[in-house]
């Protein structure tokens, strides 16, 4: 078979994955769902590269569009009902992006000579981050026990994520590493900004009264972040392995 036909037939089987992970295993947590179809989406920017990417993560955007439209993500909904417009762009755009840096990056820093401290540098700075938004969402939190175990599972997280990098590093997919934490930053953080410039009011009326970008860090995409993060990092060696195994296919 034609090398580009392949590429085809694996694009068109990538988003068939990214289709039915986001309609039917969308996990609901807050205002808005837990996504695990970020990991097609990067097996094709890392195998693909960053025009497939892209075109997987269009695809990613759409769905979700159309789940808000119907009303089956009710986040998004609301984010719809207040500017329809604005809300396809930040749905199509934050998607599109996922895929597309994931690729590049790849592609840049895969023989990158400082890449452990790259990795170690971005690691670090999501553990920090990460930490500061599961502080501010005990903060509003009654229970005690949740308070006390929460951290804790953090941390326990944490060190195993630096652990699973070290051993990554042995084994020669970092960059795979890399682009799968790419994937999780730049949905989320295109979503944030997006929403800060465009539906601020929006989040003023959902924060009712405190601090906007508190709000948004702590209470409506920190968590669903955190957990899409860790799953994508999870998922890194899997992505190193189809990569491994298509490369003599493809």
């Amino acid at each position: 078979m034609d090398k580009k036909v392949k590429m085809i037939v694996f694009t068109g089987v990538l988003s068939a994955l990214v289709i039915l992970l986001q309609v039917f295993l969308g996990i609901p947590f807050g205002p808005f769902s837990i996504t695990l179809a970020l990991f097609p989406i990067v097996v094709g920017a890392v195998v693909l590269g960053p025009v497939q990417g892209l075109i997987l993560g269009l695809v990613f955007g759409i769905v979700v569009s159309i789940l808000s439209v119907t009303g089956k993500d009710p986040g998004g909904q609301m984010v719809f009902a207040a500017n329809p417009f604005m809300a396809w762009i930040l749905c199509l755009l934050k998607g599109a992006m996922a895929g597309f840096l994931s690729g590049i990056i790849y592609k840049v820093i895969r023989k990158f000579k400082y890449l452990a401290e790259l990795a170690y540098a971005l690691t670090g700075a999501t553990i920090f981050a990460g930490g500061y938004a599961v502080a501010k969402i005990m903060g509003n939190v009654e229970s005690r026990a949740a308070r006390i175990i929460v951290p804790i599972v953090f941390a326990l997280v944490s060190a195993g994520l630096l652990i699973a990098l070290h051993k990554m590093f042995k084994s020669g997919i970092a960059a795979c590493y890399i682009a799968s934490m790419i994937a999780p930053v730049a949905n989320t953080g295109i979503f944030i900004i997006g929403m800060l410039l465009f539906f601020r009011p929006v989040l003023q009326a959902w924060a009712g009264g405190s601090d906007v970008l508190i709000y948004v860090l702590s209470g409506l995409v920190g968590m669903n972040f955190i957990i899409e993060f860790f799953v994508s990092v999870a998922l890194s060696p899997a992505v190193a392995a189809i990569n491994k195994y298509a490369g003599t296919k493809l």
